[in-house]
This record gives C-alpha cells, structure tokens and sequence, in this order.
C-alpha cells in the first residue's frame, strides 16, 4: 500500500485500482469525464458501463465508514448512474450538492451577469452549477442493523420456533391458517414469533402442537415462559451491550465532521458557493477550497484520500493542505505533468513555512 500513497498515478484508474488493497481508502473524491463532448478524454462509448466498472473498484476500496463524493454536470446521466448505483452497489445515497459559480462577492460575477442577461439566448435558466453526489455505506445510526444482528436471534421462543417449524417441515402460511384474521385472511403473527416482535401465547402455542400431531414443540409451554422469564436478566445485559454496540458503532461511522468546519455556513449546507478554479492547463478544473471543504468533512487527519481521475492534481493538493495522504489516478500524460508540477510547488511552499 505504501508505494501508492501521496503518489500521482500515470495509467488507467480500472487498471491501478486493482491492485490497491480492498478496504484501504477512507474516502473518495472524483471529478469524472461527465460524456458531454467537452475533449477527447470526454466521449465514452457504454458510458454507464463504463462508470459501473470504477464505481464498483471505488466500493471495494473504501472502508467501512468511508465517503464517495463525484462530480457531474449532466442531470439525465446523473439519473442513470444513480439508478445504477442504487441497484448494483451498496453505496446509501446522503445528499446531492450543487455548486454554485456565481456570487456577487467572486470575481466571476461580471461575466455570469452578462452571459444570463443575454436576450437573444433561449437555454432556460443556464446555469452556472455543476453537482456532487455524496454516498456513504451506512444508515443514519446503525440502530436497525445491531438489533437484527445481536438482539433477536436470541430470543428464546423465537429461536425454538424456528428450529421446530424447520424440523416438522411447516411453512409459516400453513401455521398462519391457523389463525385467520378477523375477515378470514392470513396474518403476520408468525413472522412476528420467528423474527422475535412478539411472544406466541400459551393458547396459541397449544394449537399449533396440536397441529403438529404432539410431535414437535415438546416443551411445556411453562416451561419455555420460565426460561423466557429467566433470560430477562440477560436481556437487560443485552441492552448495555447494544448500548455498547451503538457507541462503537457511532465512533466508527463515517465521518462527518460539521462541528469542526464551521468557517462558512453554506459549507455545511448542499449548495456550495465557490467560484471557478482558474484553468492551469485543464479545462474543467475544480477550486482547492471545494475539495478541501470535502476532505475535512468526511475524513480525519492522515487518513487515505483516492482520486481516480485526478485531472491536474486538485486533489492531490488539498490532501496535502489538510494533513491527509493522497492517491491520485490520471490518464492523460499532459495532466499528470501538471499535477506532478503543482504538487511540488505546493510542497515547496509548505517547505518554506514548516
């Protein structure tokens, strides 16, 4: 792993990433070709596929808590790939964020004003935005996933349940028709037992032995509330050790770090003012500021920042602005040299004020 970190990466990102170890990187930011025409670089035949094969490299990579961020500026590709995402990855979707480039503070603000006011242009509101995408792995608190994981396998009568129906050979409608509805229709009341919701009484317990022709369920149904009763102790302890579950879990999540990035308030907010990135050498270069917004809010100091499309080494530049390693993966030989030149320049100033 060593000798890709703060390295920029000459080669196609499909063919490095492979060989970067699985759960490696803490977060991802990218800017990718968008497939709108904008160079050479910028038209991609099977456009989703292709994005479909680095998406799944980035997911590989990433740990556990870590975050996805790319970059688009077509809506109806956006679309696609976000369809796609959510059925072939395990990627959560948290927010889309629109950078805005015009604001009456930035520099750019005189030209954004003539170009929208120009009376002969009919594009609907052109606008000066792009958007960013932000994927996590994980739900809001991870609640829902310790309670399936540590608490209801151990309920007693559930698991007993589950093990005699699967010994007798019964599906859960033919115990369900034992208990109709009201209106004569079928219930959940034996996914309730199984999954652990609910506690099948003594009455109904009785008739589905009797169903079963005595063979199964031979436990007294005293006897099973008994050993329920007596597990209640160890359930209080399970409630301190899911207490203990939900605060390790909470500190492994990702990161998300508003209480240390509070310089401007859009910043923590999904519309981001910053103005264009000056065009050193790339046509579609994204400011530093924005990427280092990124990189303090989903990630802690020395962790591992992948960029697969590193263009001229914007990335790379930030990580090293905010105390983080960097991968960075470009294709195009022009741009790696731009950002092999950037980065040590920004090295060498770093030198002069350490």
């Amino acid at each position: 792993m060593d000798r890709f970190l703060n390295q920029i990466i000459h080669g196609d990102c499909l063919e490095v990433m492979r060989d970067i170890p699985d759960k490696s990187v803490d977060l991802v930011v990218t800017d990718p070709p968008y497939n709108i025409g904008k160079a050479d670089w910028d038209n991609i035949p099977n456009y989703i596929e292709w994005c479909g094969k680095w998406l799944l490299e980035c997911q590989r990579l990433l740990c556990d808590n870590g975050s996805f961020y790319f970059f688009h500026n077509d809506f109806l590709q956006i679309v696609d790939l976000q369809k796609w995402i959510e059925q072939n990855t395990d990627f959560v979707f948290k927010q889309l964020i629109t950078w805005c480039k015009i604001d009456a503070r930035f520099r750019n603000y005189g030209f954004a004003q003539q170009r929208l006011s120009n009376g002969t242009a009919r594009n609907y509101y052109g606008g000066f935005t792009e958007y960013c995408l932000y994927y996590t792995f994980q739900d809001e608190t991870g609640l829902e996933a310790i309670t399936e994981e540590h608490i209801k396998p151990r309920h007693p009568f559930a698991t007993y349940l589950r093990d005699e129906f699967a010994r007798a050979g019964v599906s859960n409608k033919e115990i369900s028709a034992l208990f109709p509805s009201k209106t004569g229709g079928l219930t959940g009341c034996v996914s309730n037992w199984l999954n652990g919701d609910n506690v099948i009484t003594k009455e109904q317990y009785l008739i589905v032995r009797k169903h079963l022709n005595g063979d199964y369920l031979r436990k007294e149904y005293d006897y099973l509330r008994k050993e329920y009763e007596d597990l209640r102790k160890e359930y209080e302890d399970l409630r301190k050790e899911y207490e203990d579950l939900r605060k390790e879990y909470e500190d492994l999540r990702y990161p998300y770090n508003v209480q240390i990035v509070k310089g401007n308030v859009y910043c923590n907010s999904n519309v981001w003012k910053y103005p264009p990135a000056p065009q050193i050498g790339h046509i579609t270069p994204k400011p530093v500021e924005m990427i280092e917004n990124i990189i303090r809010h989903s990630s802690n100091e020395n962790d591992i920042i992948l960029d697969p499309f590193l263009g001229s080494g914007t990335t790379a530049i930030a990580a090293l602005n905010t105390g983080r390693f960097f991968i960075g993966i470009e294709k195009e030989p022009k741009y790696v040299e731009i950002a092999r030149k950037r980065l040590e320049q920004a090295q060498a100033q770093q030198s002069l004020f350490a």
